[in-house]
């Protein structure tokens, strides 16, 4: 597998309408969507993460979300291969990706493990991304590809950035999706203004008229405030800042 260089605006463009995919993750069952939508936007042959040190969500076992093959899962269950997997056991020790490559593979149960990932599907080269959290929870996010050797020096040169970073957005999404922390959102002043006297059922033009701007600059941070929260009317964005107590009155 060769895959083509994109031109540079093309490829930020596809970083930050991935990174906008995961952020927008409400459901946990999105998650997986997003890994699929991920690996075919880059021609991944695999994408997995896991997480770890998440309350009650990983209390009996890591949370994990893969686009691995089922004859693959359940024999990495059946074989209880999350106890010598030597590729977890490496990422939680270290702060930078792990190469997969980098396996000495002269260790029978290593050489074995990987040939059995190989013949499952998982792919012939891979790399493994450790996150850490602020509150002691972690993740790791791997992604796989058939690549042989030239390109895959290639294909790392070339969006390893991007992965580092999505795997964060991946992993802050985990978290809120289950409820395990709560999303934070930063609204300017002005937005805070516009958002309390829409919720009083005020006008654009009403409420433009009481904050000294126009009815267009209203509209503008009506706009704002609906991305910033994820939501599609105004409605919709009042009942979240409501949820989230971000409506205040006018200092």
């Amino acid at each position: 597998m060769y895959i083509k260089r994109l031109n540079t605006d093309l490829e930020e463009d596809a970083l930050l309408t991935m990174i906008d995919r995961v952020d927008a993750i409400k459901k946990n069952n999105e998650i997986h969507k997003a890994l699929i939508e991920m690996k075919d936007r880059y021609s991944l042959r695999n994408a997995a993460y896991m997480g770890y040190n998440m309350g009650s969500l990983t209390q009996a076992e890591p949370y994990a979300s893969v686009t691995y093959s089922e004859e693959w899962v359940n024999q990495y269950r059946e074989k209880s291969y999350l106890d010598i997997d030597p590729v977890l056991r490496a990422v939680q020790k270290s702060i930078l990706p792990i190469d997969w490559q980098s396996f000495d593979i002269s260790n029978p149960k290593v050489r074995r493990f990987f040939n059995e990932a190989k013949d499952a599907g998982v792919g012939r080269n891979g790399i493994s991304i450790p996150v850490r959290g602020r509150n002691g929870d972690s993740g790791i996010f791997s992604i796989t590809t058939n690549a042989k050797d030239a390109d895959w020096v290639q294909f790392k040169r070339q969006y390893m950035r991007d992965f580092q970073v999505l795997a964060v957005h991946f992993h802050q999404s985990v978290l809120i999706a289950n409820n395990v922390i709560q999303p934070v959102f930063k609204l300017s002043t002005r937005e805070v203004e516009v958002l309390y006297w829409t919720a009083c059922g005020k006008t654009g033009e009403e409420a433009a008229l009481i904050l000294g701007i126009s009815k267009r600059g209203v509209r503008f941070h009506v706009c704002n405030i609906m991305h910033k929260l994820n939501c599609t009317n105004v409605t919709h964005a009042v009942a979240k800042a409501l949820y989230f107590n971000l409506i205040k009155p006018p200092k």
